[in-house]
């Protein structure tokens, strides 16, 4: 505090002396750069040289705020997206745990961009909710809308197409089955399908046989050979499709021929 004192009182004293001073003679100063002129006063130049200083010294505090503020809240903006992030998490597994597939369809767009979300994990959380969104479906128009607005690449995935040719099925929309059975057999067949296959009797069994004999040429997986044989089946009455079926899993077991035969028995039965 004293301290203070002292200075404000020299301050004072050197004030006073300066002004009698320059009160006498205030001093001339003459400045030319270039095509410049400037004249003022000694006093006048001091004051503008200070003034200069003090701004400068305000400048460069300032900077020094701003480059300490600045680092301190983009540390509390990442602070704050990872809080988000958390609540976001534990909102969605509280949506998985209550089944609430409508309530996590709804995050899914901000699960995506999250930071946590990795290219893989994106896509294992839209094929769950696609699998919920298809399970979920009570009509064949709710569930071919659903599947209408799946991408391109998620339409060629083989547990997705699976899952969406046996809601149809269910819902008893046998034509739609016909027309994914028969899109799909015209590039490719996997043993998922012969699920339905087993169960499900085509109207379109011939031109289905013809793709799935083009298939069965080059497939080393035996998938399109047991849907052939599914179809011979169907296409035969009473022990002589059974008969095929226990042949054909005599030689190669398969669930789906036992389904096949289970279905056809009870069938018969009703």
């Amino acid at each position: 505090m004293k301290r203070w004192l002292w200075l404000i009182a020299t301050g004072l004293i050197v004030g006073v002396a300066l002004a009698s001073f320059v009160s006498r003679d205030p001093g001339y100063v003459l400045l030319q750069v270039g095509g410049y002129r400037l004249e003022t006063s000694l006093v006048a130049l001091f004051l503008a040289v200070v003034g200069l200083l003090i701004l400068l010294r305000l400048v460069g505090q300032l900077v020094r705020i701003i480059l300490g503020v600045v680092p301190g809240f983009g540390r509390w903006l990442g602070r704050r997206k990872e809080e988000q992030n958390l609540e976001l998490i534990h909102s969605s597994l509280d949506d998985v745990l209550s089944e609430n597939t409508a309530g996590l369809l709804g995050k899914a767009g901000k699960l995506e961009k999250s930071s946590w979300q990795s290219e893989s994990r994106t896509k294992q959380l839209r094929h769950w909710l696609l699998v919920r969104q298809i399970r979920a479906s009570q009509k064949p128009s709710q569930l071919n809308k659903v599947w209408s607005s799946v991408a391109v690449s998620d339409k060629a995935d083989e547990a997705l197409r699976v899952e969406y040719v046996s809601r149809l099925y269910q819902l008893g929309a046998t034509k739609d089955v016909d027309v994914v059975l028969l899109e799909t057999a015209g590039a490719s067949w996997y043993d998922a399908l012969n699920g339905v296959l087993a169960v499900h009797q085509p109207n379109s069994a011939e031109q289905l046989a013809e793709r799935l004999t083009n298939i069965a040429a080059t497939d080393d997986r035996g998938a399109a050979s047991l849907a052939l044989t599914l179809l011979k089946a169907h296409a035969l009455a009473g022990d002589a499709g059974d008969n095929l079926l226990i042949d054909a899993h005599k030689k190669q077991a398969s669930e789906h021929l036992i389904t096949a035969l289970g279905a056809r028995r009870l069938r018969r039965g009703a």
